[in-house]
C-alpha cells in the first residue's frame, strides 16, 4: 500500500533536483545566447560598414589634386567601384538582414580644406576643387534584425553607420628634399598661383630663416654627412636618384649651399659649371628640360666678312666654342642694336622695380613676351597668364616655338673686321633633353616642402605645412648680389606628374603611395 507523503516529507526529498533546476534556468540560456551571438552579428556588421568607409574614403583621396573635377572624381573613383553592385569589388555585408541585399552601396561625401587631427574635427568647408584636400566619406546606415535575441525579429540593432576621414599629405616621394620658407601658414592659396616667388639662401648659418628662405630636409643626415665629407651638394640636380619617401613631420633641416646648389639646378637650363656632372641619359641627373627657355644668352663672336652682315645675320643652331654665355641686362646694356630684348620668362614687374621683394603679384608682362616671340598671340589665348601656361604651350610645338632667338648685335669694328651676334637657345644644345616618364616631373617644375620658418635658425627639427610645386622661371647666378637666388613662379599645391588611367582604386592607391604621395586615413 502507497503511504501518501506529507508535504513537509516532499520537500525535504532532495533526489532528482537538478532537473528542474535546468527547466527553470534553460529560458535564460538560451536568452543569454541568443544575445551574444546577435552582439557578435551587430559588431561584425559594424566593422563590414567601416572597411567599406576606409576603403572608400581612401579611393576618394587618390583623386585630391586640386585641379578642375577633383570632387566629382573623388566621389566616383568611390562609388564606381567600391559602392556599385555591378563592380566586381563591391564592398558587402554578410550580416544584415534589412532587405536591402549585401552590397554596400550608399555613400554621401564632404570636403574640407584642413583637419584637425588632435581634436578630431574637421576644417572649413571646400568650396572648391583647388581647396578640396580632405574627404569625409559616410555610408547609409544599415540594420541588423535580432535573430535569436527574446521576440526574435521584431527587434533591431537601428541603423548602424559609419564614416572616414582622408586626404594625401603626409609624405612625398622622389622629390628633391628641400623645403622653403612659407610666407603664411595657408601657402600656398589659389591667389598664390602665377606669381612669382624668388628663393635665396641664408646670408650665414646664424640669421634666423624668414619667408623666400630655402633649405634641405636631411632625413638621416645624407646631407649634412655629405657635405662634411666634402662632397659638394647636387640634390637640386638630380632626377630619378631621389629615392624614399620623406615625412612630413620631425625631419632635420639643413641650410642651403650657395654655388653647389645654383650651378646644379641651372644643369636643368643646359648650363653646365665647374664641379658639376654631366648629363647622365640613363636617369635624367643633371640634365636639361626640353625647354631652356630663360634670360640669360652667348655672345658670339663674328669675324672677317661675315662681319658685315652682322644686323641681317641669323644666329647659328648652336653656340660657338668661344662664345660667352650672359645675363640678358648685361648684354642688352653692351650691344648697339636690340633686335629681341625680352627673349625670356622674366621676374614680375613689382620684383624688377623694388615695390615687392621675396613674392610678387604675378604681372610679368606676359603678352610683351608674346609680342616679341610668338607673332602677337594672345597671351590669354594659350594660357591662364602664367610663365608656366606659356611654357606648356610652346613645348606642344616645340620645332615652331622654341626656334633660335636673335637678342641683338653689335656692329663691324677693328681690323680684322669683328662684331657679335646676341643669341638666346630656348632648346638645349649642349647636353640631350630629358623627357620625363609619366611617373617624372618636368625638369622645370620642382616639387618642395613648404614649412612655417618661425624661430628657425640653421639646424634644426621642422614640420611641413604641404608640398608646393614651383615652375623655374630662370637659371641662377653663381656670383654677384643676386648669387644663390632661384627665381620661380608659384603653381600650387603639388600634384601628381601625371593622370594615369587605372582599373580599380587598390591599384590606384599602391601607384600613388610609390610614385608622389602617401595616402592618409
Amino acid at each position: 500500500m502507497t503511504r501518501n507523503r506529507l508535504p513537509a516529507e516532499f520537500f525535504a526529498d532532495r533526489s532528482a533536483a537538478i532537473a528542474p533546476m535546468y527547466a527553470v534556468a534553460l529560458f535564460g540560456l538560451i536568452t543569454m545566447a541568443g544575445v551574444g551571438w546577435d552582439y557578435s552579428r551587430l559588431m561584425t556588421m559594424d566593422s563590414e560598414l567601416q572597411n567599406a568607409a576606409d576603403q572608400a574614403a581612401l579611393a576618394a583621396a587618390t583623386q585630391l589634386t586640386g585641379t578642375s573635377g577633383a570632387m566629382a572624381a573623388a566621389e566616383a573613383a568611390a562609388e564606381d567601384y567600391l559602392a556599385s553592385a555591378d563592380s566586381a569589388w563591391v564592398n558587402e555585408t554578410k550580416l544584415s538582414n534589412d532587405g536591402a541585399g549585401r552590397a554596400i552601396t550608399g555613400l554621401t561625401f564632404e570636403f574640407y580644406q584642413s583637419y584637425d587631427h588632435a581634436a578630431d574635427t574637421p576644417g572649413p568647408v571646400a568650396t572648391n576643387d583647388e581647396s578640396a584636400r580632405y574627404v569625409r566619406v559616410i555610408v547609409d546606415g544599415r540594420e541588423a534584425f535580432y535573430a535569436l535575441t527574446a521576440i526574435g525579429g521584431t527587434l533591431s540593432s537601428g541603423l548602424i553607420e559609419a564614416d572616414a576621414v582622408a586626404t594625401l599629405e603626409t609624405a612625398v616621394c622622389k622629390a628633391p628634399k628641400m623645403f622653403i620658407c612659407a610666407p603664411t601658414r595657408e601657402f600656398p592659396t589659389a591667389a598664390d598661383k602665377g606669381r612669382g616667388f624668388v628663393l635665396r639662401t641664408l646670408p650665414n648659418a646664424t640669421d634666423a630663416f624668414t619667408p623666400g628662405n630655402f633649405g634641405f630636409l636631411d632625413p638621416g643626415a645624407e646631407i649634412k654627412g655629405e657635405r662634411d665629407k666634402g662632397n659638394p651638394n647636387h640634390e637640386l640636380g638630380k632626377n630619378t636618384e631621389l629615392s624614399g619617401c620623406i615625412s612630413s613631420t620631425g625631419i632635420q633641416s639643413e641650410p642651403g649651399f650657395v654655388a653647389p646648389e645654383t650651378r646644379a639646378i641651372n644643369t636643368r637650363f643646359d648650363i653646365y659649371g665647374p664641379s658639376v656632372p654631366s648629363c647622365n641619359s640613363s636617369n635624367g641627373n643633371f640634365c636639361p628640360s626640353q625647354s631652356t627657355v630663360s634670360r640669360w644668352v652667348y655672345k658670339i663672336p663674328v669675324t672677317g666678312g661675315a662681319a658685315n652682315n652682322v644686323a641681317t645675320a641669323a644666329c647659328p643652331s648652336s653656340p660657338t666654342n668661344n662664345a660667352d654665355l650672359m645675363k640678358l641686362d648685361d648684354a642688352l646694356a653692351e650691344m648697339e642694336a636690340q633686335t629681341n630684348p625680352n627673349p625670356g620668362y622674366q621676374r614680375d614687374n613689382c620684383q624688377l622695380n623694388g615695390s615687392c621683394s621675396t613674392i610678387g603679384d604675378g604681372d610679368w608682362s606676359g603678352q610683351d613676351y608674346m609680342n616679341r616671340n610668338h607673332g602677337s598671340t594672345d597671351l590669354l589665348s594659350v594660357s591662364d597668364g602664367s610663365r608656366h601656361g606659356v611654357y606648356q604651350w610652346e613645348l606642344t610645338n616645340s620645332a615652331s616655338r622654341l626656334g633660335v632667338r636673335k637678342v641683338g648685335y653689335t656692329n663691324r669694328s677693328g681690323s680684322p673686321p669683328r662684331a657679335s651676334l646676341y643669341c638666346s637657345y630656348p632648346q638645349p644644345t649642349d647636353e640631350d633633353p630629358w623627357v620625363p616618364s609619366p611617373t617624372q616631373k618636368d625638369r622645370r617644375v620642382m616639387t618642395v616642402a613648404s614649412v612655417d620658418c618661425t624661430g628657425l635658425n640653421g639646424r634644426d627639427a621642422l614640420d611641413v605645412l604641404r608640398w608646393v610645386d614651383l615652375f623655374l622661371v630662370d637659371a641662377s647666378a653663381t656670383t654677384g648680389p643676386n648669387a644663390g637666388e632661384i627665381m620661380t613662379e608659384i603653381v600650387g599645391p603639388a600634384q601628381r606628374p601625371a593622370v594615369v588611367t587605372r582599373s580599380n582604386p587598390m591599384a590606384a592607391r599602391s601607384r600613388y603611395w610609390s610614385d608622389d604621395q602617401t595616402l592618409c586615413l
